[in-house]
Order: C-alpha cells, then structure tokens, then sequence
C-alpha cells in the first residue's frame, strides 16, 4: 500500500514537472508564418530597439535557442507589425492590456480587433492633440445622433473609468434603429503630448455579453 502511495506521488509529481518544462517562451508569428521567440528584458517587457525593430532569439534547424561561445543566447531584430499577443495579453513598445475573451488580432491591423459571432470591434488610434476638443467633438455627435434617431431608439451616457492611475473619460451610444443597431464606446486616454482613442463597437443584441470597460481598465503603460 505505502509503496502504491508513494509510486502515485511521484507520477503526480512528474506530470507537473513535464508541465512546468513543456510551458513555451511566448511567440510572434509573421505574415508568413514564421515563429519567433520573443526576448524579454528583465521587467518581462518585449524589447524594440531605436528603429523600431523587435528582438527575438537565434534559433537553430530544430527551432531551439542557440548559444554563443560565452554561452549567451544568439539574438537578432526583426520586422513586426507594433505588437506581441500572447493568448489574451497584447503588449506593444508603450502598453499592455488583456483583449476580451473570443476576440482575435489581425497582423495586418495592428491595434485593431474582432469577434465576429458578435459583429464586435475594437480600434486603437493615437492622436499628438488635444483630447478636449476630440471629447467635444464626440459629445456633439452624441446629440447630434440623438436628435437624428429620437430618445425611443437612440441614448448616450459619459461617465469615466480608471485606466493606469488616470480618469479615462467615456461616451457610450446606445442605438437600436434598423439603420444603425450598435453600442459603441469612445474611451479617451491622456498619454504623453496626447491621446489614445479606443473605440469599441458592438451588436446592441451582444451589448451585455461584453465587458469593454474591464477591457480599457486592464491597459497599462509602462
């Protein structure tokens, strides 16, 4: 019996060590369909050098990490498209967040994300000006929009999140017209000499299926 106990233990003990071996550095893969193994520094960020280039390791014919002679690990810079997704974690040379669960990144679109069962999309943009007159701007169609479609079809509300430390200003459209049936969000984020707009939009029947405020608070600059 003891010797039963202590074979169980050990194949449990073996299976969590082959876990904990098997776990990959994380990857970013091209438009061809290269893999990279990503470097990073020793915060866990990714690194990119001054021309905009990351940094990834070496690899041999059998995709392992190669050494030099110092027994240092080989690294290059390669092109990529601004940022490294990790299962949900996006991260990008000023910022990490975590994307909501089902949406995908596209390669060819950085910043830019879907779920399509939900006709949902997420766009970044940054913008070297001032964010009052964007969230003016912003406001105006509010009430534009709503004297288009009526209250009975169309509302809005501003209101403001956290986001790293920072009152991050939101304005949420509420549409349910024939024309336009969305929610969108326009979530405005002070950063250095500007902003970034991260605009949301959704079908109104998935409205509630989707956290985009637990998404924005999730963003954090380094």
């Amino acid at each position: 019996m003891k010797k039963r106990i202590i074979a169980l233990l050990l194949a449990a003990l073996c299976v969590v060590s082959l876990s904990a071996c098997g776990k990959q550095d994380d990857t970013y893969t091209d438009k061809n369909g290269t893999e990279y193994l990503v470097v990073r520094d020793s915060d866990g960020n990714i690194v990119i050098n001054d021309s905009g280039k990351l940094q990834v390791y070496s690899l041999n014919e059998n995709g392992k990490k190669q050494k030099s002679d110092s027994g240092d690990y080989l690294t290059e810079y390669i092109d990529f498209n601004g940022q490294v997704v990790s299962g949900r974690t996006v991260e990008t040379a000023e910022m990490r967040f975590t994307i909501p669960d089902g949406f995908s990144d596209s390669l060819d679109n950085p910043g830019y994300f879907d779920k399509d069962d939900y006709d949902a999309e997420i766009f970044f943009n940054f913008y070297a000006e001032d964010v009052e007159k964007a969230k003016s701007s912003v406001a105006y169609n509010c009430e534009s929009l709503l004297e288009s479609y009526g209250s009975e079809y169309f509302s809005y509300e501003q209101y403001t999140v956290p986001v790293d430390g920072t009152d991050c200003d939101v304005y949420k459209q509420n549409c349910t017209s024939s024309e336009y049936y969305r929610t969108a969000y326009f979530y405005f984020i002070p950063y250095d000499n500007g902003y970034y707009a991260v605009n949301c939009i959704v079908n109104t029947d998935y409205a509630k299926k989707v956290d985009f405020d637990r998404f924005v608070k999730s963003i954090s600059f380094k």
